[in-house]
């Protein structure tokens, strides 16, 4: 599969791609996003409670989290599968999304598997460095406001938690796509994704500045001048306003994959 090399502008095409994608039908969008989410915060909420009474409390959450990676793969595959069916006109019924668990199931697991561990990784090296700091406000254990709180460390670490997942999430980007719809062995689905994610790296720097301005810039501002003539109407917008542009982010993945990797196009048919 062939990856190319594309100019830093492709970055601003892809977001702007994802918002067309999303205006041809956003309801099947929303609701399959939506979906998606349910489905890994239902499969996280059950899992807890049950491994707290089974494992040491310190453990459940980190196993608990596994299931959730592993289903993501095949539910991403799922989303990318209702935006093509979007982009060529064809219909979409509200359960679309579980199509990707039919597809390559087995390697988009081992990919799941793959994001897991090198997460999970990343995670216990900072909780080395920090004394578990961060994973204590992540799990709830201490309040971000606290002030006995050390919030410069605590900003460290997930900086460097950040840059310690990047290698994980470059190597998970394009990977679901190329084993669900190319049937490409996880490994190698992996490390092509992780090569093409790195040639492409200007384009996707800018994808990420164009992101965070049309996500959280451009929301934040709108829901402050709101927030002048009605503060509970402004709270409300600043809330749910990203939320109707994430399926947009989908669609904008689904765009430079396809850019990224021609040969996606005709790929599972």
């Amino acid at each position: 599969m062939q990856a190319l090399k594309l100019p830093a502008a492709s970055g601003l095409g892809w977001i702007k791609a994802g918002f067309a994608l999303y205006r041809r039908n956003p309801f099947a969008l929303a609701a399959n996003v939506m979906l998606m989410w349910l489905v890994l915060m239902v499969a996280g909420m059950l899992l807890v409670p049950v491994l707290a009474a089974l494992l040491p409390e310190t453990l459940a959450p980190w196993i608990a989290q596994a299931p959730v990676a592993l289903l993501l793969p095949a539910l991403s595959v799922g989303v990318f599968d209702v935006c093509r069916l979007v982009d060529r006109g064809d219909p979409v019924h509200p359960f679309a999304l579980f199509s990707g668990l039919k597809r390559n199931p087995r390697q988009l697991l081992i990919l799941g598997l793959i994001y897991y561990v090198g997460s999970a990784l990343a995670l216990g090296v900072t909780t080395l460095i920090d004394d578990g700091l961060l994973l204590d406000v992540m799990q709830g254990r201490k309040k971000v406001d606290d002030a006995t709180l050390d919030a410069g460390n605590l900003l460290r670490s997930a900086l460097l938690l950040i840059v310690l997942t990047l290698p994980a999430l470059m190597a998970n980007w394009f990977a679901p796509l190329l084993s669900g719809w190319s049937q490409v062995p996880a490994v190698k689905a992996a490390f092509f994704s992780f090569v093409a994610f790195w040639r492409n790296f200007s384009a996707f720097l800018v994808f990420g500045l164009g992101m965070m301005v049309v996500f959280w810039l451009i929301p934040g501002i709108a829901a402050a001048i709101v927030t002048m003539a009605s503060p509970m109407l402004g709270a409300s917008l600043a809330m749910m306003l990203p939320l109707f542009m994430v399926p947009a982010l989908y669609a904008a993945f689904y765009a430079n994959a396809l850019e990224v990797f021609p040969g996606l196009r005709d790929a599972a048919v």
